[in-house]
């Protein structure tokens, strides 16, 4: 990397593949956000974890700073930004209340769905040879112990697509007809469901999750287009592939 300028947000991720730029969720919702706000930043791509050992993370005037949320309260106050200032208290307290249903529950939905019902599937999707399967076996390992210690691990089959389709419907009730979650332009809230739901229409095919966004909430499906229509008109350029998969 060049020397690093001031002011600009170094944004370490993983690297785009052809069904979509990133295949974190956090990774897709900090990427948003900072297109949404217009703040300054450049990817790079890799696998390195951040300083609290996870992906994405951010460097910004030489300190590096991890977890999606905590680097959008911080980029609010450094750059002067905020997606929130035309909602009321309740609103915001609407907007948090769905931000955390779906980075605290929905998310494990997928996570089940990704690594452990369709892990034969992830080289594929993460497009790497199969010696680095070896390794990702480690992490699906892992992954199971966090389903677990969770506790939406310990659920039969049926009781987990319940829980999370009902976390869906409730999107899709609370969206209804409206552009975005919150009203005619978007908020800190689109940012992190967009995240969630983004790896569901465009990673997901086939999975009652895919289902769910696109056949019985096509509202879903809509708003998903529709912010990757207007935030990322490089969609096709990052992913080399003009195949949406809906």
């Amino acid at each position: 990397m060049a020397a690093a300028t001031s002011g600009k947000v170094y944004f370490h991720v993983t690297p785009p593949v052809k069904a979509i730029p990133c295949l974190t969720p956090f990774g897709m919702k900090l990427e948003t956000y900072l297109r949404i706000t217009g703040i300054p930043y450049e990817p790079i791509y890799g696998r390195s974890m951040g300083p609290k050992g996870k992906i994405p993370w951010i460097e910004y005037n030489g300190e590096a700073m991890g977890d999606s949320g905590l680097i959008l309260e911080f980029l609010n106050r450094e750059k002067g930004v905020d997606l929130n200032k035309s909602l009321s208290d309740a609103d915001k307290a609407v907007s948090r209340a769905f931000t955390k249903m779906v980075e605290e529950n929905t998310y494990w939905g997928l996570t089940q769905y990704r690594w452990i019902d369709n892990f034969d599937k992830l080289q594929e999707l993460f497009e790497i040879p199969w010696i680095a399967m070896l390794f990702m076996r480690r992490i699906r390992s892992n992954t199971k112990q966090k389903l677990m210690a969770h506790g939406i691990g310990r659920h039969s089959k049926d009781d987990l697509e319940g829980i999370i389709e009902k976390d869906l419907k409730a999107i899709s009730t609370f969206l209804g007809a409206k552009p975005y979650l919150m009203g005619d332009e978007p908020t800190e809230v689109d940012a992190a469901v967009f995240g969630q739901l983004s790896e569901i229409v465009w990673t997901a095919p086939d999975s009652y999750l895919h289902r769910i966004v696109t056949v019985d909430c096509p509202n879903l499906l809509a708003y998903c287009n529709r912010i990757k229509d207007r935030y990322w008109p490089d969609w096709d350029q990052l992913t080399g592939n003009t195949n949406t998969n809906q």
